[in-house]
C-alpha cells in the first residue's frame, strides 16, 4: 500500500511539474484574444465590480452566450490576483491540471499506473490541450467536468457498489453550469451507449441514479432558475435557443466545415502524439474479437456477448472493456459535433482525454512487449514526426514573411520566422527516437516524443504568443488614452471596428454607433470624445468632422488586417 501511495505521489509531482512548465509561464503575458477571451474576461469584470453574481453582462448589456461557472471562478481570481489577464486565464489553467490528474487516475484504473502516467503526459503535452489551458473560456472547465463525470461512472461500473453515481451528478451539474446541456447530455450518451453495447442497460435502473439526478439538480438548477427570474426568461431563451438549438442547426458566424473537419482538428491538435493515431486506433479496435462463428451467425452474436468477446483472462477483459468505453466516449463526441452545423476546434476538447488514454494504452502495451507491430509501423510514425518538423519550420518561415507567399501578402507576422528552429526539435526528436528504437529501448522512444511535445508546446506558449501579441490592436490603442479617462466624464466609442477586449482595457462602456448618422452625432458631443475607427471610415469622416479632432494612435489589427485609428477632440499632454 505504501509503495503504491509513493508511486502515485511521484506521478502527481511529475505531472504537476509538466503542467507548471507548460501552463504557468507567460500565462498573463499576452493581451486578451478576441473574441472569446475579451467577452468572458469583461463579463466577469462587470460582475466583480457590480457585485451582481447572477446575471452576466457584457459592455453593461445582458450577455446570454455562456452560463455562470467561468465567471464565478474569474471573479474569485480577480479578488485574489487583481483584474488582469493572468487572473482571467487562471481558472482554465487550474482546470487543465485537475483534468490531467483525473485522466491519470482513470488510466490507472483502466490499464495500470504506467499507462495512467503516460496518459497524463500525452494529455498535458499536446498542442490543443495546452492551448485551452491558456485560454479564458469555458472549454477547459467543461473538459474537466466531463472527465470527472466519466471517471466517477467507471468507478461505479467496476466497483458494483459505493456512491460514485452521486459524483456523476455533481460533476455533470458543474458541467451544466460551465457550458450548458452538453455537460449533461454527452456524458449520459457515452455511458448509455457503453451499457447498451455491453448488454447491461439494467444498470440504469439503479436507485442511486435518482440520487445522482437530485445532486445534478441541486448543483445546476438554482442558478438557472434565478437568472431566469431576474431576466424574465430573456437569458434562458437567448442561451438555450440561440446558443444551443441554432448552433446545432445553422453554421453561426460562418463557423462551418466538412464532415471530416474534426478528424483534421484532432490530427493537428494532438501534435506530436498524432503520429501514433493509426496504430492507436488499431490497438483500440483489438478490444473487439469477432470469431468466425460470429461472422456465420451475426444475429446470434449480437444476442450473445460470449460470441463477441473471445476467451481471455480477467485483466485482458478489463482492458478491453476500458477500450470499448473510451471508443464510446470518442464516438459520441465526434458524431455529435460532426452533425452539429456550427464547428469550432475547441468543441471536441473533451475527447482529448479519451484519445490520450487510448494512445497511452497502446504505447504502454508496446513498451512492455504485450503487442507485436509490423516492422514498418514505428519507422513510419517517426518519419511523420520528422515531417511535422519540416512543416513547422516552413509554416513559421512563411508566416514571418521570410518566404514570401502572395496569398498571405499583408497578413504576415514578422518575427515568427525566428522560431523556425522549432522544426528542428521534431527532427532531432525523431532521430533520437529512431536510435532508441534500433537499441530496442522503447521507453526512450516514448520519452523522446514526450520531450518534443513539452518543448514545442512550451515554446509556443512562452514565446510564440508574445510575438503574435504585438500585432493585436486593442491593448496598444487603449494605452494611448489619458491615464485619468476613467475618473472623469469622457465618452469612448468604436465605429466600423470592434473587439470585445476594447471594453476590458478601457475599463468603461464603449459605445457602438450603428450607422454614420449616429457616429456623426457622437462626434458632435461637447464632452471629451475618443473614437476607435478604421482608417477607411475616418478618411470619409474627417472631411465633415469638427476640426478639433486629431489622431492619437494607430495600430494594424491582427484579426482583420485593417489599420485602426484612435482619434479625439482633446489635446493629450
Amino acid at each position: 500500500m505504501s509503495s503504491g501511495l509513493a508511486a502515485r505521489g511521484i506521478h502527481y509531482a511529475l505531472l504537476t511539474l509538466v503542467w507548471a512548465v507548460l501552463c504557468l509561464p507567460n500565462l498573463g503575458g499576452p493581451s486578451l484574444w478576441d473574441i472569446d477571451e475579451g467577452n468572458n474576461a469583461q463579463a466577469a469584470r462587470e460582475m466583480y465590480e457590480s457585485g451582481n453574481v447572477i446575471v452576466p453582462t457584457f459592455n453593461y448589456k445582458l450577455r446570454v452566450d455562456k452560463p455562470i461557472l467561468l465567471y464565478w471562478l474569474q471573479v474569485s481570481a480577480y479578488h485574489v490576483c487583481g483584474v488582469n489577464e493572468f487572473a482571467a486565464r487562471l481558472p482554465s489553467a487550474l482546470a487543465a491540471l485537475l483534468a490531467i490528474l483525473v485522466t491519470y487516475e482513470l488510466g490507472r484504473r483502466l490499464f495500470g499506473q504506467s499507462a495512467g502516467l503516460l496518459a497524463g503526459l500525452v494529455l498535458a503535452s499536446n498542442v490543443a490541450f495546452c492551448g485551452a489551458a491558456h485560454f479564458a473560456n469555458p472549454d477547459a472547465l467543461l473538459n474537466l467536468c466531463t472527465v470527472l463525470t466519466l471517471w466517477c461512472f467507471w468507478n461505479h461500473y467496476r466497483s458494483e457498489g459505493g456512491w460514485w453515481l452521486l459524483g456523476c451528478g455533481v460533476a455533470s451539474g458543474l458541467g451544466m453550469l460551465a457550458k450548458g446541456p452538453v455537460g449533461l447530455l454527452l456524458p449520459m450518451a457515452v455511458t448509455t451507449l457503453f451499457l447498451l453495447w455491453r448488454g447491461e442497460l439494467r444498470r440504469l435502473c439503479d436507485l442511486r441514479m435518482l440520487g445522482a439526478s437530485v445532486m445534478f439538480l441541486a448543483i445546476a438548477a438554482p442558478w438557472y432558475i434565478w437568472v431566469g427570474l431576474e431576466t424574465k426568461g430573456e437569458w434562458l431563451i437567448g442561451f438555450f435557443w440561440k446558443h444551443n438549438v441554432q448552433r446545432a442547426v445553422d453554421a453561426m458566424e460562418n463557423h462551418g466545415g466538412p464532415f471530416y473537419y474534426y478528424i483534421l482538428v484532432l490530427i493537428v491538435g494532438l501534435t506530436p502524439w498524432s503520429v501514433f493515431l493509426g496504430p492507436t486506433v488499431w490497438h483500440a479496435l483489438s478490444a473487439f474479437r469477432f470469431p468466425l462463428s460470429a461472422l456465420r451467425s451475426p444475429w446470434s452474436a449480437l444476442r450473445n456477448r460470449s460470441l463477441i468477446w473471445s476467451k481471455a483472462d480477467s485483466g485482458q477483459r478489463t482492458a478491453d472493456s476500458g477500450k470499448q468505453f473510451l471508443l464510446c466516449w470518442l464516438g459520441v463526441w465526434f458524431v455529435f459535433f460532426t452533425v452539429v452545423r456550427t464547428k469550432l476546434p475547441n468543441y471536441i476538447l473533451p475527447a482529448y482525454p479519451a484519445v490520450a488514454l487510448l494512445t497511452a494504452a497502446f504505447l504502454d502495451d508496446w513498451r512492455r512487449g504485450q503487442i507485436t507491430l509490423p516492422a514498418w509501423v514505428m519507422p513510419t510514425s517517426l518519419t511523420c514526426l520528422a515531417l511535422i518538423g519540416v512543416g513547422v519550420s516552413l509554416g513559421l518561415l512563411i508566416a514571418g514573411n521570410a518566404i514570401s507567399v502572395d496569398a498571405l501578402r499583408g497578413r504576415c507576422l514578422p518575427g515568427l520566422e525566428k522560431g523556425a528552429w522549432l522544426g528542428g526539435v521534431f527532427l532531432i526528436g525523431a532521430a533520437v527516437a529512431g536510435w532508441c528504437m534500433r537499441r530496442r529501448w522503447r521507453g526512450g522512444l516514448i520519452g523522446c516524443v514526450a520531450m518534443v511535445g513539452v518543448i514545442f508546446a512550451g515554446t509556443i506558449a512562452f514565446w510564440g504568443t508574445g510575438v503574435v501579441d504585438r500585432f493585436k490592436a486593442p491593448r496598444s490603442l487603449v494605452q494611448a488614452l489619458p491615464e485619468d479617462h476613467t475618473r472623469r466624464e469622457v465618452r469612448v466609442a468604436a465605429f466600423d471596428y470592434f473587439q470585445p477586449s476594447l471594453v476590458f482595457y478601457c475599463q468603461r462602456e464603449v459605445h457602438c454607433p450603428q450607422n454614420d448618422y449616429f457616429a456623426f452625432d457622437f462626434l458632435r458631443t461637447p464632452l471629451p470624445v475618443y473614437l476607435f475607427v478604421s482608417e477607411e471610415k475616418w478618411e470619409q469622416f474627417k472631411k465633415f468632422a469638427p476640426p478639433s479632432y486629431h489622431l492619437v494612435a494607430r495600430h494594424r489589427d491582427l484579426y482583420n488586417g485593417r489599420e485602426i485609428l484612435l482619434v479625439t477632440n482633446e489635446t493629450i499632454k
